[in-house]
């Protein structure tokens, strides 16, 4: 296994990391917004920035405050390392959780604070970043993060509205002379949005697939015999419910057929359990490959199978059962001590071509019945029902 495999295999599924690993992702992502706040501002301030950009910045506000952004920066970076370093002795402490959301969520109201809190960046992380949260972190600690950051954003905008603080201060000449939407401030929210955005739908993206992924896992298990992996009882009847509603409302016929393995008994007895379940797992590929794809098979209980046959009058099914039962008869399974076992099957077969209202317990029981009649005419036979 590669390396780049063994990253895969260990960090792929966001599900399932540690606390420790998901504190240490927010926090990455944390210094690489704050790295790219950094680089906007340096780029606006050079020499390489057009001069007319400089128009829209208040440089006297940055100015002021580059010690603390730096700060931030350098904070952000240190928390990252130390849980980096705490991750293989402490990887499920849950306190990494909380410092990195609620880090997180303050920086960003910190930063909002300067392009105002009514912006593109500030809407998709309030609207995104609680969504991912509650689905990758702990939810009291993204409550908690989520919390703070409203309060924080309720403290400045009333703050700002009450003229106690000034709105947006880093912004100059939001609109031009002719009321039209400045470019550079479009440009510069878009810039600062996508990140969060990209990020929070990579995570989303990543999440859901996993939950699809696990349902459709969960459900074929839920409907799958785990030995034969054949449909289980619960998935065959379901299909047999299915085939009969459709059958009595807009036809045609169908039928079933109950297949039994003889003297399996025997077969646990003389070899063991073990030689039981190959013989069920070789029957059920064998009963497989004698129908045709739009059969259902399924495992109706122990060494019982129940096949499904749609659109099938009762000699088409009784043919394809002969079939089934030849291929049953054929089989030579070798244990791998030198010992085989052949087995036969006794099937018992039901159409509703006569009546196509019967229902499901009558052409069970009616297969069921003459399953009984196959064993009493000596096994490895197909009787109709």
């Amino acid at each position: 296994m590669t390396a780049i495999q063994k990253l895969i295999q260990e960090y792929g599924n966001p599900l399932e990391w540690d606390a420790a690993t998901r504190a240490a992702t927010l926090l990455c992502m944390s210094v690489a917004v704050h790295t790219q706040y950094i680089v906007w501002a340096l780029y606006q301030f050079s020499d390489w920035s057009p001069e007319v950009n400089k128009q829209y910045v208040n440089t006297t506000l940055f100015d002021t405050h580059a010690t603390y952004i730096g700060a931030i920066w350098g904070l952000s970076v240190t928390l990252l390392i130390l849980a980096l370093i705490l991750r293989k002795r402490f990887p499920n402490n849950i306190i990494y959780e909380y410092i990195a959301t609620f880090y997180y969520s303050i920086t960003l109201v910190y930063f909002s604070y300067f392009i105002g809190s009514m912006n593109l960046a500030t809407g998709v992380v309030l609207a995104g970043a609680p969504v991912v949260g509650f689905i990758l972190f702990n939810v009291r600690a993204v409550l908690f993060a989520f919390g703070a950051s409203l309060v924080g954003q309720g403290v400045i905008s009333y703050a700002t509205t009450t003229g106690q603080l000034p709105y947006a201060p880093l912004i100059q000449n939001f609109q031009e002379a002719n009321g039209a939407l400045s470019s550079f401030w479009m440009e510069t929210m878009y810039f600062f949005a996508a990140p969060h955005l990209i990020v929070l739908l990579v995570l989303a993206y990543q999440v859901l697939t996993q939950w699809r992924r696990r349902e459709h896992e969960i459900r074929v298990l839920s409907l799958t015999d785990s030995l034969t992996q054949l449909s289980n009882r619960r998935s065959i009847l379901t299909s047999l419910n299915h085939e009969q509603e459709r059958s009595s409302r807009f036809g045609p016929s169908f039928s079933l057929l109950l297949i039994d393995l003889d003297h399996f008994k025997k077969v646990n007895d003389n070899w063991g359990h073990p030689a039981g379940d190959k013989v069920l797992v070789e029957a059920s590929n064998a009963l497989k490959a004698g129908v045709r794809k739009i059969d259902h098979v399924g495992r109706y209980g122990g060494e019982e199978f129940l096949v499904i046959l749609p659109g099938t009058n009762l000699e088409g099914a009784y043919q394809l059962a002969e079939r089934c039962r030849k291929s049953l008869e054929a089989l030579e399974i070798d244990l791998g001590n030198g010992d085989t076992i052949k087995i036969t099957g006794s099937m018992g077969l039901f159409c509703n071509e006569k009546d196509q209202s019967v229902s499901t317990d009558n052409m069970l029981h009616n297969a069921d019945e003459a399953l009984y009649k196959a064993k009493d005419s000596g096994r490895n036979c197909v009787v109709r029902g």
